[in-house]
């Protein structure tokens, strides 16, 4: 089991668990909350190693007994609780096992550590049923509750916890991360971390191959200015239809193409830019509207995504979307309605 030294990022977090072992003032319950991949569950495992931890009062030693059966998935105080593979949700069954075992006393470390991995996935019954122990805690036992999305849980369970929020990760902190750990060159790695957001989890995950070819010909179809907007648009909807099995990706990597235009009209700052490798299209596409106007094209975007997944037709949305990046002038999409 590794320590908080092998944890890339969330230095903030980190600093306050320790800090609360150090003093012996632990939580009952934390809330980990932030995107996919940014080392929450992780952090959790290792807070969940040090609260037993052997040797040192406030981080996991990777040594001792207690850490070893960490490491191998056997430590009796440890319980690790999420959705199962054939359910939808976390039902009230994995709680109350959980619950049940509040009840009794560590059987090796000092605390009987809990943690609940997509929180949010847990059934409205099972919700209640763990508020009720976090609002009369036991004592020794710890509860930490792992999401992406802290609004889908009960106000009342969030209001029993120590909320951390998890940031993303700093793009240069995941390019160095996948050249070590995922063999990338750094031409690879720096496109990666562009891409993936602050997230290891997603750069770990992308297929850079399909998605340099994907983002260039969404990218020089947006900023080509070799025919009227009409048939640029219609060039660009065809991309996004023909390349984009789920529409939400292109969107997604327009959404960070026009990010960067917006950044760029704000700063001039190239090192700001997910996509520097294309920042001779930014600056081009930038130059073309003004902030106002970039920044409608943002809301666009988020308007675009909600109908994709409100299962509406995908050839409405490509078209609509195209159009409204790519003209100047007001459309009907930027004002929330499809082209008729």
């Amino acid at each position: 089991m590794s320590g908080f030294a092998d944890i890339i990022g969330q230095q903030r977090p980190i600093d306050v668990l320790r800090q609360a072992m150090r003093s012996g003032k632990v939580a009952h319950a934390y809330l980990f909350a932030g995107a996919p991949g940014v080392g929450k569950a992780t952090t959790a495992r290792v807070f969940a190693a040090a609260l037993n931890c052997q040797s040192l009062p406030d981080d996991a030693c990777g040594t001792c007994i207690s850490c070893h059966k960490m490491a191998e998935g056997n430590h009796p105080d440890y319980f690790e609780i999420a959705r199962e593979a054939d359910k939808k949700n976390i039902t009230i069954d994995k709680i109350r096992e959980a619950i049940k075992q509040t009840q009794y006393r560590p059987y090796e470390g000092r605390y009987k550590v809990f943690l609940i991995d997509g929180a949010e996935q847990m059934t409205i019954e099972a919700a209640n049923a763990l508020l009720k122990t976090l609002e009369e805690p036991t004592a020794q036992t710890v509860f930490i509750l792992v999401t992406p999305a802290p609004h889908q849980l009960p106000s009342t369970v969030v209001s029993r916890c120590q909320t951390l929020r998890f940031n993303a990760i700093e793009q240069t902190q995941v390019s160095q991360w996948a050249q070590m750990n995922l063999g990338m060159d750094e031409q690879d790695a720096d496109l990666a971390a562009a891409l993936a957001e602050g997230s290891l989890g997603r750069a770990e995950t992308l297929d850079l191959g399909a998605l340099r070819e994907t983002r260039l010909a969404l990218f020089e179809s947006l900023v080509a200015d070799d025919d009227p907007e009409e048939i640029r648009a219609m060039k660009l909807g065809s991309v996004l239809l023909q390349q984009c099995d789920d529409l939400r990706d292109g969107i997604e990597l327009l959404a960070g193409f026009i990010r960067d235009a917006v950044l760029w009209q704000i700063s001039g700052d190239e090192q700001r830019l997910r996509n520097r490798d294309v920042h001779d299209l930014i600056t081009q596409y930038a130059g073309r509207y003004e902030s106002k106007a970039l920044l409608a094209k943002t809301r666009s975007l988020v308007y675009a995504w909600r109908l994709v997944e409100r299962n509406v037709n995908k050839t409405a949305i490509a078209e609509g979307l195209s159009l409204d990046l790519i003209t100047r002038k007001p459309t009907s999409f930027a004002a929330g309605r499809l082209p008729r």
